[in-house]
């Protein structure tokens, strides 16, 4: 097959291989002529394609520059190519500004997913009244627009460019806006008015009604508009038919007529009414206002009147009228008049400066002032006269009034004379509660029975207690750790109620800082306001009863002397007889067998004879050789010791030596007592404890601590602590700490403890 250019160069038909050429030549013209033609009707055909491009090219350019809307073009990554006027002047650019660009550069929003579906699914987009904020000019404000994406399609068929047109509807959005917003001010002042409210045809038909209409008639909207007029007016009274013929004359009438509602009860109301046009059609519009409750009211306002006179003259409370300017008696009650000393008709016509009533006149004048700025005073106080010139309190509520167009001031007042004393000797006796009170120098508080919160405390019970004032205040005493036993708190409630008082009961109770403190609490009970409450009295007896111990102590070490003098020489000389035949029992042969026995009863022997020597050093009376020297010398001296037996018990021992004064001291004694506490401290520790010895100064003088880790000292044996033969220990003869207080004693010192479940800690205190 021959191709196109071959068809178009000429043809050659060959037959067994030789050609014509006349014949060739003429094929070859013919062939000539019909490829030119063909060629002039494809060039023919493709300059109207042109033309027709051109013509296009330039009537869309027309309508792209000319375009009232907003239009812009762009490639299938949104990067614009081409936008007119209206779109660059939209967003205060110029057209240039555009090409190079990305549409979400210059525009980022949510809206790139809208772009992607359009450019996926080659179809159009179209949106209404889009709101679009300018992220460059945020003092726009939102903006409105219509627009449309259309994707071009290339010759595959795929999404070669997309054009965006928009369309500013900001101005009919906000029309709209705000015809709704009319639409809704009219349904809202229709809805909320006060007053009833009818749209009527001139068929007597109802065609709208507000709730305030239907509150009166009695019926729904729905109601209303089934009914006739005649179902809501009564159309047998004479009013209407006078009101009916002024709005055929006038277009409209107000009047008071009788109206119906549902249940068939006629009620008084207002009529206000006007025929409107509303398109072709007339309506009647009426105002419906209900006087019924006004007619009432104006019943009321006589009857009023009469009871005002009435309660005027026959109260017991001081009533009188006085003209504002120059303070004329107008009018007065016999309350008034008899309080000060007049008849009544003496007061009329009088003005109340000529009567000298007003202790002040400048007082007066004071009112008066608070009275033009205010109108009226409520609980004002006076000091007055009466007519023999005995002086009263009153308590006065005043009003300006106007009377026959004179400005005057109504006065009504109590005597508060008496009440004004009574209050007086209150206050007096108030004070000299407060006083007694926060002054006493015993812990003071006052506890509500009911609810059991703390009403008041003085300032000693915040001293004593440590606590500050606004923690205690309106907290409930079982709030903190203040009795150490709360069967303490319940025996003294039950005591409390029983008796209806409390006298001395003694509890022991914490302090804020954890210390415990021996207390008796006696309590009363009392009002306050008009709550039932008790005031209690609390009174630290610590002290009391550590000297009370101290002296049962001594009582016992000296009876214990006089014992280990009576009876020392009578045991120790048995003792000694038996230790001596034990010895020469043991030393024979025929007792070789019981030697072990013999040793044993012996070394028992020797253990009470201890015992017997401890017991008669405990109470001896004798003579000391004391003398001033460093109590950290005596430490360091005995502290090898200490440690020895420390290491031997697989616990170790700390020593913090402060910067103290010389004290008197007996080297032997204090040796021993240092030795006994160290002892004790330790044997109250498990393995791998650690016992701290401590000096430091104190404000009365200087201060031994020995402190140890053990798990401290129940509560149920402190109070035995240095009673001699006390013990918690079964191999123990209960003397160590019994010495220590004698020794103590002595030397004009005092021991005591704190003890928690981390261990304890003894101190003595020297007096420097």
């Amino acid at each position: 097959m021959a191709t196109r250019s071959e068809e178009k160069t000429g043809r050659q038909i060959s037959v067994g291989g030789l050609t014509d050429p006349s014949d060739q030549n003429a094929r070859l013209t013919e062939d000539t002529t019909q490829s030119i033609q063909e060629l002039e009707a494809e060039i023919k055909r493709l300059r109207e394609q042109i033309d027709n491009s051109v013509k296009a090219a330039a009537v869309f350019e027309v309508f792209f520059t000319n375009n009232i809307s907003p239009v812009a073009i762009m490639d299938r990554e949104y990067n614009f190519i081409q936008v007119n006027e209206n779109y660059a002047r939209a967003d205060s650019r110029k057209a240039a500004d555009f090409p190079g660009h990305n549409h979400f550069e210059f525009y980022p929003s949510a809206a790139k997913e809208i772009f992607d579906n359009v450019v996926r699914n080659k179809e159009a987009f179209k949106i209404s009244a889009r709101p679009f904020t300018y992220a460059d000019h945020p003092e726009r404000g939102i903006s409105y627009w219509d627009w449309t994406l259309d994707p071009v399609f290339d010759a595959s068929g795929e999404v070669k460019l997309l054009i965006l047109k928009l369309q500013d509807v900001t101005e009919n959005v906000k029309a709209q806006a705000r015809l709704i917003e009319k639409e809704d001010l009219r349904r809202t002042l229709f809805n909320n008015a006060y007053e009833g409210l009818l749209l009527i045809y001139p068929d007597n038909a109802a065609v709208e009604a507000n709730p305030a209409a239907c509150r009166m008639f009695g019926r729904t909207p729905e109601e209303i508009r089934a009914v006739r007029l005649n179902e809501l007016v009564d159309l047998a009274d004479p009013r209407y038919s006078a009101a009916h013929r002024e709005r055929m004359k006038s277009g409209g009438f107000i009047s008071e007529l009788t109206l119906l509602r549902k249940d068939g009860t006629k009620f008084e109301a207002e009529v206000a009414s006007k025929l409107l046009e509303v398109g072709r059609r007339q309506i009647s519009f009426l105002s419906i206002r209900d006087v019924s409750e006004r007619k009432k009211a104006e019943e009321t306002l006589r009857l009023s009147e009469e009871r005002f006179s009435k309660a005027f003259h026959k109260t017991q409370t001081l009533m009188a009228i006085t003209r504002q300017d120059d303070g004329l008696f107008i009018d007065v009650n016999d309350k008034y008049a008899q309080t000060f000393g007049y008849r009544r008709e003496e007061l009329l016509g009088k003005r109340i400066l000529d009567l000298n009533i007003w202790t002040n006149p400048q007082d007066r004048q004071a009112m008066l002032q608070l009275l033009a700025e205010n109108d009226y005073l409520t609980d004002y106080e006076v000091n007055n006269r009466n007519k023999s010139g005995e002086f009263s309190t009153l308590l006065c509520t005043l009003n300006t009034l106007e009377l026959d167009g004179e400005k005057c001031i109504f006065a009504s007042a109590i005597d508060i004379t008496v009440r004004r004393k009574i209050e007086e000797d209150l206050r007096r006796t108030k004070e000299l509660f407060y006083k007694t009170f926060n002054f006493n120098p015993l812990p003071l508080l006052i506890e509500s029975l009911e609810s059991g919160q703390i009403i008041d405390i003085n300032e000693a019970f915040v001293t004593e207690s440590g606590y500050a004032r606004e923690e205690l205040l309106g907290s409930k005493i079982t709030d903190f750790k203040f009795w150490v036993d709360l069967n303490d708190r319940h025996k003294y409630m039950e005591t409390f109620e029983q008796a209806g008082q409390v006298s001395n009961y003694e509890f022991k109770g914490y302090l804020q800082s954890g210390a415990i403190r021996t207390v008796l609490i006696s309590a009363v009970p009392i009002m306050w306001g008009n709550e039932k409450c008790l005031i209690a009295s609390l009174f630290d007896i610590t002290e009391l009863r550590r000297y009370q111990q101290e002296i049962t102590r001594i009582d016992r070490l000296n009876l214990v002397g006089e014992m280990a003098a009576g009876f020392a020489h009578e045991i120790r000389n048995p003792i000694t007889t038996i230790k001596g035949f034990l010895q020469l029992f043991r030393e024979q042969d025929r007792y070789a067998q019981d030697r072990e026995r013999l040793n044993l009863m012996l070394e028992e022997l020797e253990a009470v004879n201890a015992i017997i020597t401890e017991f008669i050093l405990l109470s001896e009376d004798k003579a000391l050789e004391k003398k001033r020297q460093s109590l950290n010398k005596r430490l360091k001296h005995i502290f090898p010791l200490i440690q020895a037996e420390a290491i031997e018990q697989a616990n170790s021992v700390q020593m913090e030596l402060g910067n103290i004064p010389h004290v008197i001291l007996d080297s032997n004694e204090i040796n021993q007592l240092i030795l006994n506490l160290a002892r004790n401290g330790l044997e109250a520790m498990s393995p791998g404890g650690q016992l701290s010895i401590k000096t430091f100064r104190s404000k009365d003088g200087v201060v031994l601590a020995v402190q140890d880790q053990g798990t401290g000292i129940a509560p149920e044996i402190m109070p035995r602590i240095g009673t001699p033969f006390f013990t918690t220990r079964a191999d123990a003869a209960g003397l160590g700490l019994a010495k220590c207080y004698s020794i103590a004693n002595r030397h004009n010192a005092k021991i005591d403890f704190k003890t928690d479940s981390n261990g304890t800690t003894f101190y003595v205190r020297f007096k420097v």
